[in-house]
C-alpha cells in the first residue's frame, strides 16, 4: 500500500504539506500543490476518507436514495444528480430502497455511519417527524416528490395534479368512452396528486362515476399489467372503447403489453397514457403518449439546492425552499382521437 510518506518523498515535500493539499488547506503554494497533486496520481495514493473527514468535517460524499432503480425514471435522476455532484467534487452513494420504509431507514443510518455530508431523498416512505429527526442532527436534507409542511426542509416538486388532469382531459379529447385510472402506490404524494387531477378532470366534463374507474396500482411495470389484468377480467367492458391513464411509463409499459396479449390494438380499441416520458417511452410499440417531467432538470436542482445547503455560511438564508416544476402532454402513437362519423 502507498503511503502518505512515499507521497511525501517523491513530491519532495514534507507530510504535512501532502495532509494540506488533500484536505484542501490554502496554505500550501502552487508549485508544491501541483507536486502532490502529481505524485498523487502517478502513486494512486488512496487517502483514508474517514480521517480525512475527521479533519475538514466532510466526506464529500451525498446519500442519494431512491424507490427502484429498474425504473428508469429514476436511473436518469441518479444520471442528472451524479453529474452535477461530480462537477462540485462530491460523490453520489446510492441507496436502492425498494419502496420499503424498513430498508429506507436502514440506509439513512448506514449512510450516516459512513459521514456523509447530506441526504437527497427520492424515495417515499419517510415521515415528517423522521426527516425532523434528521434536521435536529444538522443533516442536509432534500426531498423530491414529497408534501412536507415543514419549512426547514428543501422541496422540489412537479405539479402532479396538472399532470393526472391533462392526461385526463387528452383521453377525453380523443373520444375515449370509458376511463381506468391505474394509481400509482397510494402511500405517495405523487399517485394521490395526479389521481386526484383526473378524477377532477372527469367530474368537470360531466363524465358518470359509472363510466370511469380509479384502481388502486403501483408504479412498477408487472404489476401494473396484472391490475390492468384482473381489471379487464372482472369487468365487462367489451364494447367500450377504454382510455388507459397509468401511474407512469413503466406501468403503461405493462398495460401495453397486457393490451397486445389480449389482441387489443392500440390506440384504436384502446388508448394509453403515462407519466414521466423517459427515454424509451419514445421507442416503444406503440411510441408512448405521457406526461412529460423535466428529468434533468429536476436532478440539477436538486444536487445544486443540496450544495449551496453544505456551503453557505452563517448570515446565508435560502429563500426558496419549496420548488414545484411544470410538466406537458407529449402526443405520441399511443392515443389517437377517433372519427366523428365512428362514435
Amino acid at each position: 500500500m502507498v503511503s502518505i510518506n512515499d507521497v511525501a518523498e517523491k513530491a519532495n515535500v514534507s507530510i504535512s504539506t501532502v495532509s494540506r493539499v488533500i484536505n484542501q488547506n490554502a496554505n500550501v503554494s502552487r508549485e508544491k500543490e501541483e507536486a502532490v497533486l502529481k505524485a498523487v496520481d502517478e502513486l494512486d495514493y488512496i487517502p483514508n476518507g474517514l480521517a480525512q473527514g475527521l479533519v475538514t468535517k466532510k466526506s464529500k460524499s451525498i446519500g442519494v436514495l431512491i424507490a427502484d432503480i429498474a425504473n428508469l425514471y429514476y436511473s436518469y435522476l441518479v444520471k442528472s444528480i451524479e453529474k452535477e455532484l461530480r462537477a462540485a467534487g462530491y460523490y453520489a452513494v446510492i441507496g436502492n430502497t425498494e419502496w420499503d420504509g424498513k430498508r429506507e431507514k436502514e440506509y439513512v443510518r448506514h449512510l450516516m455511519q459512513r459521514q456523509v455530508d447530506g441526504f437527497i431523498l427520492a424515495s417515499t416512505s419517510l415521515t415528517s417527524s423522521y426527516l425532523e429527526q434528521l434536521l435536529e442532527k444538522d443533516i442536509p436534507l432534500v426531498v423530491l416528490d414529497r408534501e412536507i409542511k415543514s419549512d426547514k426542509i428543501d422541496k422540489i416538486r412537479i405539479d402532479d395534479y396538472k399532470g393526472g388532469y391533462q392526461a385526463a382531459e387528452h383521453l377525453l379529447e380523443c373520444r375515449y368512452n370509458y376511463f381506468i385510472h391505474l394509481q400509482g402506490a397510494d402511500f405517495t404524494a405523487t399517485a394521490a396528486d395526479r389521481a386526484r387531477g383526473f378524477k377532477d378532470c372527469m367530474q368537470d366534463n360531466g363524465i358518470d362515476h359509472s363510466n370511469y374507474k380509479v384502481i388502486s396500482s403501483s408504479f412498477v411495470e408487472s404489476e401494473a399489467a396484472q391490475d390492468i389484468a384482473q381489471f379487464l377480467d372482472s369487468n365487462n367492458i367489451k364494447d367500450k372503447r377504454p382510455g388507459i391513464f397509468a401511474a407512469n411509463d413503466a406501468a403503461a409499459f405493462g398495460v401495453l403489453k397486457e393490451l397486445k396479449k389480449r389482441g387489443i390494438k392500440v390506440p384504436e380499441q384502446a388508448g394509453v397514457v403515462g407519466f414521466d416520458n423517459v427515454n424509451f417511452a419514445e421507442y416503444s410499440s406503440p411510441a408512448l403518449t405521457t406526461i412529460s417531467r423535466p428529468i434533468d432538470e429536476i436532478g440539477k436542482i436538486s444536487a445544486r439546492t443540496l450544495l449551496k445547503r453544505l456551503n453557505m455560511n452563517e448570515n446565508e438564508k435560502i429563500t426558496e425552499k419549496d420548488i414545484t416544476l411544470a410538466v406537458k402532454l407529449i402526443r405520441r402513437e399511443s392515443t389517437a382521437k377517433i372519427s366523428e362519423e365512428k362514435l
